[in-house]
């Protein structure tokens, strides 16, 4: 008898995970489940969002870019173009020159001509220098560093041909303008000790205004909360038909003529207390200005006094030990409290002006280069060098410039709507029409930084000083001034901006990365310099 034994093939199933179960659920039968597919997601992971196509973008840059940056970086003079744009290859809105550059001999034959047309793109690229970090972020580093060393050698001194400063007197002095009319502030009456900046504050403020009945118009001045540093309610009024707009945008619009009058009250007080003390002093400084969040400029000066030496005018010298520190605030401070006037008349006013003063609680003054005293020179340096880059952003306003558009758009129910309003109303008059050229800064038109003849060296020596670096390689010894007369530019404007967004991405990358190199090199030179040396034999 023949047995035919049948052996039946079992495929295993697709491995399933069943998660944890508790114990005594375990059945010893279980239903057949259809099997899973490995490659999908678990039932608990689905996502809760499509899936966005990429549509060809490569790590966030669209495909009209990828397809430039592959253009130009296949091309045969790509280290030519990349060292051609090396001047403004970190700049936002580079500018194009063309044109025709000679070089002569001493006679003033030319014995060559360069153009542009020869070059990569048929231009030379220049930096824009446009000194605002919302615009161009590395033309505004530029021009913070220099303002940085300007006014480093103004307080130390000791370079570019500078004596050191160590012996001079200097006040530091922020002035700010009158109430317009209550808005919402933050006040800290003491900051801890690890608060550093006051955009990222974390200290407890005071009560914004504890107090107070509500306006003719309706509108509560009190206000009770604690404010953040964040908090978009800072510098808004607390009622908008009771605040002076037209006073506002008047006042800085007037601010370079107060300041201009201030130094010169200033000046004269010095002067008398020269007189009074038999000696010979004068005043240098330097000033830069801040916008405020409630959209009006204030004033931070270093006022430095030196001596005068008999046989050299121009020696920088320091003053007699006779005059005191304590003189000199009270000279500075009276002619900043001495100083007010009114302005010329206007239509909108009733014919009559306004008067420009200084606030009554926004004069500051400490002492620089005192002994045991608050003021660090390198923080005092730094702090007003990072200013310059600034403007109308911390109110929230970013226009390059304003027009009739623009002001169209605006929002009267706002307090920069009113202000751009109150600038472009008042501005329609003709002796007032600088009001509608910087509406954009609230009628603001005077430069960030200014400063008296002595007090420092001028951007445009440091300006000469990088060129000369850049020109020689880092080799400023072999720098001739006879020779660099011999090259004469014929460059005219050509157009602004790179010519594709490819061209703007490598450039940027290719500063980028020469900026990280330079600063690990002086990393590295700093902790060098920081390790402390083997005690000798």
């Amino acid at each position: 008898m023949t047995t035919t034994t049948s052996t039946a093939t079992t495929t295993p199933s697709p491995r399933r995970h069943t998660g944890s179960r508790p114990m005594g659920s375990i059945s010893s039968t279980s239903a057949p489940t259809a099997p899973v597919d490995p490659g999908g997601y678990w039932p608990w992971a689905v996502p809760t969002k499509p899936a966005t196509p990429d549509h060809g973008y490569v790590y966030g840059h669209s495909p009209l870019t990828v397809d430039t940056v592959r253009e130009r970086a296949t091309t045969g003079d790509y280290d030519e173009w990349l060292h051609h744009v090396r001047a403004a290859a970190a700049c936002r809105h580079p500018i194009r020159l063309s044109g025709q550059i000679d070089v002569r001999d001493r006679t003033g034959t030319v014995v060559a001509t360069v153009d542009t047309a020869d070059m990569p793109d048929g231009a030379i690229y220049t930096p824009c220098g446009n000194r605002r970090a919302s615009v161009c972020p590395a033309c505004a580093e530029v021009y913070r560093r220099d303002t940085y060393h300007l006014i480093k050698a103004g307080l130390t001194g000791d370079r570019w041909g500078i004596p050191p400063l160590h012996e001079h007197i200097a006040v530091f002095v922020t002035a700010t303008a009158p109430s317009f009319g209550p808005v919402h502030h933050r006040l800290v009456d003491v900051h801890a000790a690890d608060c550093r900046t006051k955009d990222r504050c974390t200290c407890r403020p005071k009560i914004c205004h504890p107090f107070g009945r509500p306006c003719p118009h309706g509108q509560p001045t009190a206000c009770r909360s604690r404010h953040k540093a964040t908090d978009p309610a800072l510098g808004q009024p607390l009622c908008l038909d009771c605040y002076d707009h037209p006073a506002h945008v008047i006042w800085n619009h007037e601010a370079p003529e107060l300041w201009r009058r201030t130094i010169q009250n200033v000046r004269r007080n010095i002067e008398r207390l020269a007189r009074a003390l038999g000696v010979e002093i004068r005043r240098r400084y330097v000033k830069v200005y801040e916008f405020q969040i409630r959209g009006v400029i204030h004033y931070h000066a270093l006022i430095r006094l030196d001596g005068v030496h008999p046989d050299c005018p121009q020696a920088i010298i320091p003053p007699p030990r006779t005059v005191t520190r304590t003189m000199l605030e009270h000279a500075v401070r009276a002619g900043f409290t001495g100083t007010a006037y009114t302005s010329p008349p206007h239509p909108g006013n009733g014919d009559r002006g306004w008067r420009i003063g200084w606030g009554d609680k926004g004069l500051d003054i400490q002492h620089v280069n005192a002994p045991g005293g608050p003021i660090n020179l390198e923080k005092l340096t730094g702090y007003l060098a990072k200013y310059v880059t600034k403007a109308t952003e911390v109110t929230g306003l970013a226009l390059r410039r304003a027009d009739q558009l623009a002001i169209d758009h605006t929002d009267p129910h706002t307090h920069l709507g009113r202000l751009l309003r109150a600038c472009w109303t008042l501005g329609e008059h003709p002796t007032w029409w600088r009001l509608r050229r910087y509406a954009h800064q609230y009628g603001h038109g005077g430069h960030i930084t200014t400063k008296s003849r002595g007090f420092s060296v001028t951007y445009g020596f440091i300006r000469e000083q990088r060129t000369i670096w850049r020109r020689t390689d880092g080799h400023p010894q072999l720098w001739d001034d006879q020779q660099a007369d011999l090259v004469v530019y014929r460059l005219g404007y050509h157009a602004t901006g790179w010519i594709t967004t490819g061209d703007a991405l490598l450039a940027n990358t290719a500063a980028d990365q020469a900026r990280k190199r330079a600063q690990a090199g002086r990393d590295a030179l700093h902790d060098d310099l920081a390790m402390p040396q083997p005690l000798a034999a």
